[in-house]
């Protein structure tokens, strides 16, 4: 049906949604990554990945969890559904302080810490991508 009055002189604009699927979409690839350390090479990486095979296939934070959303649920869900994780590793990502001054991988309760380890639990393959320059890190720097 045609549209009248006011409404047939306003164009239609298409929604645009910025977000990719929910969490409890199951993507192909994770990406974990330290904000502190490689925020802006995870978001060009996602770029490239969300373009070659499409934004639903790709999982990352800050484009696949919505507000409000439980944030520790929402990882558990994707890693448990993803194919294999991407581990951006920066140039600070090893060495990285809490506010107390620990390293933040050595603390159990590290969001990072706890994603590979939900992946590795889950035999989620994990790859490392190096970044800006970040050498990979020795075993005996990582967590036993």
């Amino acid at each position: 049906m045609p549209a009248s009055g006011a409404d047939a002189e306003r164009p239609r604009v298409p929604c645009v949604c910025t977000r990719t699927p929910a969490a409890t979409e199951m993507a192909d690839v994770f990406i974990s990554y330290r904000r502190d350390d490689s925020r802006s090479a995870v978001g060009r990486l996602t770029d490239s990945l969300q373009a070659a095979f499409g934004p639903q296939r790709i999982f990352r934070d800050l484009d696949s969890i919505a507000p409000g959303q439980d944030f520790e649920a929402a990882l558990a869900r994707a890693i448990d559904g993803t194919s294999v994780m991407l581990a951006v590793i920066g140039p600070r990502w090893i060495g990285l302080r809490d506010t107390q001054g620990g390293r933040r991988l050595d603390d159990p309760e590290d969001p990072v810490r706890r994603a590979i380890e939900a992946a590795l639990a889950a035999d989620v393959p994990i790859v490392p991508v190096l970044v800006e320059g970040a050498p990979m890190p020795a075993a005996q720097m990582l967590p036993a």
